[in-house]
C-alpha cells in the first residue's frame, strides 16, 4: 500500500472511532446464532446481521465525503444458499476505492476460517468501474459467512437505502453519523422502526433499523419493490449556515432551481431555436395541441438521446442543436426551449415509477425525482420527454396513480405543486380480434382471418416494433402476436395499418394487424366427427394459481380491455355441439363496482356460429381481498382458451 493510500485509511478509518452507536467490527471469537424461527430454517439463506454506516466527515481536500462500513452475516441453509454466496462481488470505481475488507467463513461446528488478502481480487467490468471478488473457503450446511467493507463514497445529501431482501432478514441496521453541525432528517417506509436522533461523542448520530422480517417473493399482477422496508434520508440543516428549524431548501426551493435550469436561456439559444423550427409545417400549426404534437414528434425523431454524452456542453443547446445529441437534461432543455419561443405554456414535473415506489411528497428527497413529466395547463395534458416512443396524451402508465410534483409560477414566485397524473379508462387501453373461420374441404385445415386492431396505451406498448424494425423482423413479431398456438402454423398475407408514431396523437388511430393463418392443429377427427378448439381463437392466455397466502394487494399497469368477435362459417352438411360451454360470464366486484370481467356468448344462425367474448380490467389497484375472485376471471379466459366444439355430419 502506498503511504498516502495508508494514510488516508487511519484517516477514515479514526474519524469513526466511538463516534457511533454501532460497532462495525466482527467478534474475536464468534459462534453460530440461534434460529428460532422455523419458517426461516426452510430458506435458502438468512441474513442473520446486516448494518450500514455512512459517516459524512472532510477529506484532504476539505470537501465531505462519505466512509461507509458494511458488515454482513449470511447463513446458509442448503446446497442453493452455499451456491449463492460461496462467491462475493462488491463494486466500487477508481475515485472510490475500497479501503478495507475482510471475510470469513464460522462451520456449524464453530471453526473459523478468515481469508487472506491475496484472495481479494480486482477486475475492471465493462463499464469501466471495478469489483473485488472473492471465494468464502469451507462453506457447508449451516455455515455462517461474515464479510465487513470500508470504503470512500461521495457525499449525498439525500438518498435511499433498502432493508428488507428476498431472503429473511434478523435484523438490518442504517446509521448516519455527522458532525453536530449537520442534521439529517430519515423517514422509514414498510415498518421500519427511527431512532431518536441522539449525540455520542460530539457526533450526531440518526438510525433505522428492521428485525425478524420475512423475505419477499414476487407475486403476479403486483407491485414488487414498493413493498420492500426502505429508510430514506436528507440533509435538513446545516447549522453553521441556517438556524436550527430553518431547513437548507425545501421543494420550491428545489423545483425553483428546475425552473430556472430550464427557462432561463441566452440570445443565442432562443435564435437557434426560432431557426430550429422556422419552416412551413410548424407555421402551419395553430392550436396549442397541433404545436406540441409537432415539436414532440420532431424532437424525438430528429435528436437522439443517450445516458452518457462524452462532452462537458452536452446539455448546452449550441451543442444539441449541432450534433443532434444529448443526454436526458439536454432533451428536456431542448423541448423547453422550443415551447418557450412558440408561447406554449407549460410546467417541469418529476414523479417515479409507482412499481418501485410512490412519490412521498411529505419527504424531501428529490433522489426519487427519476421521471420528468411536462404539464400544459391550458390542455390539462402531458409529456414524457425523455420516453422517445410516447406521444401526448400518453406517458408510462406505472406513473399514473402516482403523487407528481410540478413548478408553478405563482405571483412570480416558482412553487412546488402536487398533481397526479390519472389513469385511463380502460375503454380506451383496448385489443380487439375480429376472426372469421372457414374450414377447406376436407375439413383438415381452418383458414383463420385474424385482424387484431390496439388502441391506447396497448398501442403504446407494441408500436415501436412495427416503427423501427424491418419487414422481416416486424413479421416476425407480428407472427408471434397473433399466433394462436405453440405450435407452428403457415401465416401470410400480413397487412399493416396506421404503423407509426403520429397516429398515437395527431391522427389517433388505432394500429391494426392482419393476416391469415392456415391452422392444422385446431381441428381434429375422431371417426365421422371433428373436434374445432375454438378457445384458442383468443390467444394464448396464462393461467393463475398461488398456493402461498397473497402477500401484496392487485396491481397493473393500466386499466384495459378485450374485446374478441368470433365468427365461424359451418361447414354444409354438418352441425355444431358443445355450444352451452361457450356462455361464460365471471365478474369480480371491489368497493361496490364491478372491477373486472370476463363474458363471452354465442348466436347461432343457419350456417354461421357468432361468439363474443368480452374481458375487462377497471382498476390499476384492487386489494388483496379480492383476490380469489379476481384470479377467477382472470383463469376464465384461460379455461375459455380450452374450449372445444364438435362438429358433426348430419
Amino acid at each position: 500500500m502506498k503511504k498516502t493510500g495508508l494514510f488516508l485509511f487511519l484517516y477514515l478509518l479514526s474519524v469513526g472511532i466511538n463516534a457511533q452507536r454501532l460497532n462495525i467490527n466482527w467478534e474475536s471469537n464468534p459462534t453460530i446464532h440461534q434460529i428460532k424461527n422455523e419458517l426461516f430454517l426452510k430458506e435458502s439463506a438468512i441474513i442473520i446481521k446486516e448494518v450500514n454506516q455512512y459517516e459524512v466527515s472532510k477529506d484532504l481536500r476539505n470537501q465531505l465525503v462519505f466512509t461507509h462500513r458494511f458488515h454482513r452475516i449470511i447463513r446458509t441453509n442448503d446446497e442453493k444458499g452455499i451456491e449463492m454466496f460461496n462467491k462475493i462481488k462488491i463494486g466500487y470505481n477508481e475515485a472510490n476505492p475500497i479501503i478495507l475488507i475482510k471475510a470469513r467463513t464460522i462451520s456449524p461446528s464453530g471453526k473459523v476460517i478468515e481469508l487472506a488478502a491475496n484472495a481479494f481480487k480486482d477486475v475492471k467490468e465493462e463499464n469501466g468501474n471495478f469489483s473485488k471478488i472473492f471465494a468464502l473457503e469451507g462453506v457447508e450446511k449451516g455455515s455462517e459467512i461474515e464479510f465487513i467493507v470500508y470504503e470512500r463514497r461521495p457525499f449525498m445529501p439525500f438518498g435511499t437505502e433498502y432493508l428488507q431482501d428476498e431472503m429473511p432478514v434478523m435484523e438490518n441496521w442504517f446509521e448516519i453519523v455527522s458532525d453536530a453541525n449537520l442534521i439529517f432528517d430519515i423517514k422509514g417506509y414498510n415498518d421500519v422502526i427511527i431512532e431518536k436522533d441522539t449525540v455520542v461523542n460530539n457526533k450526531n448520530s440518526f438510525l433505522a433499523y428492521i428485525k425478524n422480517k420475512a423475505g419477499l417473493k414476487e407475486e403476479k399482477y403486483a407491485s414488487y419493490v414498493s413493498h420492500f422496508a426502505r429508510v430514506e434520508y436528507s440533509l435538513a440543516n446545516n447549522l453553521e449556515e441556517k438556524k436550527r428549524g430553518d431547513r437548507l431548501f425545501d421543494w420550491d426551493d428545489y423545483f425553483s432551481l428546475v425552473y430556472r435550469e430550464n427557462t432561463n436561456f441566452s440570445d443565442k439559444d432562443i435564435k437557434a431555436g426560432i431557426k430550429l423550427i422556422d419552416n412551413q409545417d410548424f407555421r402551419s400549426c395553430k392550436l396549442i395541441i397541433e404545436k406540441i404534437n409537432w415539436i414532440e414528434n420532431f424532437i424525438k425523431t430528429s435528436f437522439q438521446q443517450q445516458e452518457v454524452v462524452q462532452s462537458k456542453d452536452a446539455d448546452e443547446i449550441s451543442f444539441i442543436i449541432k450534433n443532434k445529441l444529448t443526454n436526458e437534461k439536454g432533451i428536456k432543455k431542448l423541448f423547453s426551449l422550443l415551447f418557450t419561443i412558440s408561447r406554449v405554456n407549460f410546467q417541469i414535473g418529476f414523479t417515479t415509477n409507482r412499481f418501485v415506489k410512490s412519490l412521498d411528497t411529505d419527504f424531501i428527497n428529490p433522489d426519487n425525482l427519476t421521471s420528468c413529466v411536462f404539464y400544459f395547463p391550458d390542455i390539462k395534458q402531458y409529456l414524457a420527454p425523455n420516453e422517445p416512443f410516447y406521444r401526448v396524451p400518453y406517458t408510462p402508465s406505472t406513473w399514473h396513480e402516482n403523487n407528481c410534483l410540478f413548478t408553478k409560477d405563482s405571483l412570480q414566485l416558482i412553487r412546488a405543486e402536487k398533481r397526479t397524473i390519472p389513469q385511463t379508462d380502460a375503454k380506451l387501453n383496448y385489443t380487439n380480434h375480429d376472426v372469421h373461420v372457414l374450414f377447406n374441404a376436407d375439413l383438415d385445415t381452418a383458414i383463420i382471418q385474424m385482424k387484431n386492431t390496439f388502441q391506447g396505451q396497448n398501442m403504446v406498448e407494441i408500436l415501436p416494433g412495427f416503427v423501427l424494425f424491418d419487414n422481416e423482423k416486424r413479421d416476425e413479431i407480428a407472427k408471434e402476436m397473433i399466433r394462436i398456438s405453440d405450435k407452428e402454423e403457415k401465416i401470410s398475407d400480413f397487412k399493416y395499418e396506421n404503423n407509426d408514431f403520429k397516429y398515437l396523437t395527431m391522427e389517433d388511430k388505432p394500429l391494426k394487424i392482419s393476416a391469415t393463418i392456415y391452422a392444422t392443429n385446431q381441428i381434429e377427427k375422431a371417426g365421422n366427427k371433428y373436434l374445432f378448439k375454438i378457445g384458442e381463437l383468443i390467444g394464448r392466455q396464462a393461467e393463475m394459481y398461488q398456493e402461498n397466502e397473497r402477500q401484496f394487494d392487485i396491481e397493473i399497469p393500466n386499466p384495459h380491455q378485450y374485446t374478441r368477435n368470433i365468427e365461424i362459417d359451418i361447414p354444409a352438411g354438418y352441425k355444431v355441439n358443445n355450444l352451452d360451454k361457450l356462455n361464460m360470464n365471471v365478474v369480480a366486484n371491489y368497493q361496490g363496482k364491478e372491477t373486472c370481467k370476463f363474458v363471452s356468448k354465442y348466436t347461432l344462425k343457419d350456417s354461421k356460429l357468432a361468439v363474443n367474448v368480452f374481458e375487462t380490467y377497471n382498476d390499476s389497484y384492487v386489494s388483496k381481498i379480492v383476490y380469489e375472485d379476481y384470479k377467477k376471471v382472470i383463469n376464465a379466459a384461460a379455461d375459455f382458451n380450452k374450449i372445444v366444439i364438435i362438429l358433426e355430419k348430419l
